[in-house]
């Protein structure tokens, strides 16, 4: 089978590279590995789709080469995200700058890709799994199995290895491989933490707001607020999300990595220490749990005396040292949860060797590489999705013109 320009991957940036492809005339083949596409995509924002963001940031990425992100994010923009998925009959919601479909569903924003690439022609098969692609003079041959594909143009986009089980199994990293392409070491990221301290089983499903600081080999290297959740083998929550792609690269270069946990991030270890000073002078003549009452969750308190050096039950344990432990819990980071829970992954194809105007390889003219494949990844908060939505349009482009030129001048 032949097609003007061949997709690999029907997730977020492949759809979008096929629509915006076929709007230039292009034929356009998707090959997607899922029975289904779009799947990853029905499960971001917890099924909401938080598509984009308005608050729009270079600095909410990461990247060996960040100074290649911030074009990207310029040439198509989250205003041209909202007005896209506009034009394709999605009203936005905006609630605090993350971007949501108005029907707060995410299957509203697969199904109006949908719509849009049967209008335009795109043939879409499901079921195949890529294996193999070689370059045939000024195009390409893609194999599945005992099938054979030929094309003009091909687009990567078959995402990282996070959530394989919705699509993602790490298969693009190899193809780019075979192309000669650098990769920079992929980890997990968006994904919990796990911590060596035991005291973390007797805190499950406890959730605290608290500023997560993120120290490799003694250096604070980030930090992040907002709710916690405290787990059976860990931290979790989107404090811990957010650093969690950094954490995974301590890890990985056999470095120590701690996280520190303030339970009151508005207020000085000075400050909290004259609060607890008072406190037990306002309960002196009353049991001990009538001053944990109120500070945090009861589970939480107590965890915190106990580290505190309270060992016996009706105690309390010196006042400096419980608001130190109150203003930097400790979590000391053995791994993260892996692959299987982690929403992205960081690293990927190095940025360096693909034009970012257009995200076509500077290797190979012709081969295009976008979305999670690339060396780039956004915070929690739409960043991923507009990476998606960016780099599919640049390279959909790209590519159809490129095939729409080239039908008129045969």
């Amino acid at each position: 089978m032949k097609a003007d320009i061949i997709v690999i991957g029907g997730g977020a940036s492949g759809m979008m590279a096929a629509v915006c492809a076929a709007r230039q005339g292009a034929g356009v083949l998707i090959l997607e590995r899922m029975p289904r596409i779009g799947k990853k995509l029905l499960a971001t924002g917890n099924g909401r789709c938080n598509y984009t963001n308005e608050h729009m940031d270079p600095a909410c990425y990461h990247s060996r080469n960040h100074a290649q992100i911030a074009g990207v994010l310029e040439d198509f923009s989250a205003e041209d995200a909202i007005g896209f998925f506009r034009d394709l009959g999605i009203l936005p919601k905006s609630n605090d700058g993350y971007v949501y479909p108005n029907s707060m569903q995410a299957a509203s924003i697969l199904d109006c890709l949908r719509f849009e690439l049967e209008r335009l022609g795109v043939k879409v098969l499901e079921n195949k799994n890529v294996r193999q692609v070689l370059t045939k003079g000024r195009g390409f041959q893609v194999k599945c199995g005992d099938e054979t594909f030929h094309c003009r143009r091909l687009i990567l986009a078959c995402g990282g290895r996070a959530s394989a089980k919705l699509g993602s199994d790490g298969s693009g990293y190899t193809l780019a491989k075979s192309l000669g392409h650098s990769i920079v070491p992929v980890v997990p990221a968006l994904t919990g933490l796990k911590a060596g301290e035991s005291i973390y089983k007797s805190l499950s499903g406890v959730r605290v707001e608290a500023r997560v600081s993120l120290y490799i080999d003694g250096k604070l290297k980030d930090s992040h607020r907002g709710e916690v959740q405290l787990a059976e083998y860990g931290i979790s929550g989107i404090p811990v999300f957010q650093l969690s792609g950094q954490a995974a690269y301590g890890l990985r270069n056999r470095r120590d990595v701690q996280c520190f946990l303030d339970f009151f991030p508005d207020m000085s270890e000075a400050a909290l220490l004259e609060l607890l000073e008072k406190r037990k002078k306002q309960f002196r003549d009353r049991d001990a749990g009538v001053f944990e009452t109120g500070l945090l969750n009861r589970k939480l308190i107590q965890a915190c005396m106990k580290l505190a050096g309270c060992r016996k039950p009706g105690t309390l344990p010196d006042m400096t040292c419980l608001a130190g432990i109150l203003k930097a819990f400790p979590a000391s980071i053995t791994e993260s949860r892996g692959y299987e829970y982690a929403q992205v992954c960081a690293g990927g194809v190095d940025l360096s060797e693909t034009d970012m105007k257009t995200c076509m390889s500077v290797l190979h003219p012709g081969l295009y590489i976008i979305g999670e494949l690339l060396d780039a990844d956004g915070i929690c908060g739409g960043y991923n999705l507009q990476w998606a939505w960016s780099t599919g349009c640049l390279a959909g482009n790209h590519a159809g013109k490129e095939c729409h030129d080239s039908n008129r001048t045969n």
